[in-house]
């Protein structure tokens, strides 16, 4: 019998269909394994970095609890201290660290912003005698905030918006920004207009015991003589109730220098009176140069001051007693100043900051070794604003890659030289917007006052300490009119 063999299955293509079915099975099922360790790895990353930012939260409560700690030390004159260090939490061999990084052009790890002339109040001529600037762009600075902004500058890094002004004229050197992990050579010289300027120049108008200071720009009243009495006796009370009914008008500090020099007092007599008195309705006095902390370059930035005085200030106030710290009227004591420059620059400084910025790493570290870099680390800038009894952040921002970014843009800007650009970049200073923060509905930071309302920090004779009350105006007659700052709403 004959067999018919076309009718066998072709067992060469039935393997080979096997293979190819077996072969795109394990390509489906590799690439799945691909996907899923992909998103396993995305899923540890995403992990990682939320961890990273819980702990740089951590880090920036920490921080202000230790500065909210130091408010009689910011009376007294003096700079709060900090730890560069904060250990978070220890577990498993890993240790949850906050590292405070250099932000100051010494390598300061806290810069108090009173320390820089304030851009809503500084003139042209204020700003180009700090060196930093020519006339031109002091011009362009204060013509582009009252003619285009027509509203107080809301950053430094807005300053990058106004025509003439370069990143590196800013910020310094874009290269020399540093990374989470440097440390910066520094050497104290200022880098950029940026160390020597700033929107937060405002401090609650308090005595060094803590009470608000007594306004002598109102009519003679009972009630203004009944705190002179309680103060300095009703000799005193007397005295000036005669000077105020010759005519005299308290309508400026410079008036109560003026008065103090033509009575021949002596600056050593100051301190006490110009500790207590005030020619500022307002609660928060604005635009103040901290003359403890100023740098050479800011105090070039007030009327008067020459190089050389400018120069012995800085020189000498590391030396200064407590009681010195604590008065603007040291230089004059010292024989630095003229009595009658007070005139001039009494109502434009201080010895206080109450505002200050820090820039903090969050990561992890061996416990085998706690010098060891930080993995996985986020870069926080940060201001925080004690003017008032609950302390707030004035200003945040998360700035991990920000040399990078600054040298890409750099580099973008370089080969598009030429290219007219409608809104320069800022790089490194406006806040981030609330979507792009971790702080954005944290209620450990409590409910804030709305922008349009101002703080009301302390009323007459009340514990500084005390909760702060609210009012709906805004002190008048200032360019700002209340603290700057993203984080004045919750």
């Amino acid at each position: 019998m004959r067999i018919d063999r076309t009718r066998q299955p072709p067992h060469g293509f039935a393997l080979v269909a096997v293979l190819v079915v077996m072969g795109g099975a394990l390509l489906v099922a590799t690439s799945l394994l691909f996907v899923a360790q992909a998103e396993i790895a995305g899923g540890a990353v995403a992990a990682d970095r939320a961890q990273a930012h819980a702990l740089a939260r951590s880090g920036v409560v920490a921080v202000i609890a230790r500065l909210n700690e130091q408010r009689q030390e910011i009376l007294d004159g003096r700079t709060p201290r900090i730890d560069e260090e904060f250990v978070i939490y220890e577990t498993a061999g890993r240790i949850g660290v906050v590292r405070l990084l250099a932000v100051g052009p010494g390598g300061e790890v806290l810069v108090p912003e009173a320390g820089k002339r304030d851009l809503q109040y500084a003139d042209a001529d204020a700003l180009a005698a700090t060196g930093m600037i020519d006339d031109t762009l002091a011009r362009a600075i204060v013509d582009y905030r009252r003619e285009t902004l027509n509203r107080p500058y809301q950053s430094v890094g807005e300053l990058l918006n106004v025509p003439g002004m370069e990143a590196e004229t800013l910020y310094g050197p874009i290269d020399e920004l540093g990374d989470v992990a440097d440390t910066p050579d520094t050497d104290g010289t200022v880098r950029g207009l940026s160390d020597v300027v700033t929107v937060y120049g405002f401090e609650p108008a308090l005595q060094q015991n803590g009470t608000l200071r007594i306004n002598l720009n109102i009519p003679w009243s009972d009630e203004l003589a009944e705190r002179v009495v309680e103060r300095f006796g009703s000799g005193a009370s007397e005295t000036l109730q005669g000077i105020m009914a010759s005519g005299t008008t308290f309508d400026s500090d410079a008036k109560i220098f003026e008065v103090l020099n033509f009575f021949q007092m002596q600056p050593s007599e100051w301190p006490e009176i110009i500790d207590t008195f005030t020619a500022d309705d307002s609660e928060m006095h604005y635009g103040r140069l901290d003359i403890n902390t100023a740098s050479y370059e800011a105090l070039l930035g007030l009327p008067g001051i020459e190089p050389a005085q400018a120069s012995e200030i800085v020189q000498m106030r590391d030396d200064l007693t407590d009681g010195d710290r604590a008065t603007i009227a040291w230089p004059a004591i010292h024989g630095i100043l003229e009595a009658r420059a007070y005139e001039q620059i009494g109502g434009l400084i201080t010895t206080r900051s109450w505002t200050y910025r820090l820039r903090l790493a969050a990561g992890e570290i061996s416990a085998d070794d706690a010098d060891s870099p930080l993995t996985g680390a986020v870069v926080y800038e940060i201001v925080v604003d004690l003017s008032a009894p609950r302390p707030r952040l004035a200003y945040l921002r998360e700035i991990t890659w920000l040399r990078s970014t600054a040298l890409i843009a750099a580099h973008a800007a370089v080969e598009d030289a030429g290219v007219e650009r409608a809104e320069p970049q800022d790089v490194a200073a406006d806040p981030a917007d609330p979507a792009d923060t971790p702080f954005s509905d944290d209620p450990a930071f409590g409910e804030q006052p709305r922008p349009d309302e101002a703080v009301s920090p302390f009323e007459a004779g009340a514990d500084p300490m005390a909760a702060p009350s609210q009012r709906t105006t805004a002190p008048s007659g200032k360019p700002a009119g209340r603290r700057i700052g993203r984080w004045t709403a919750g």
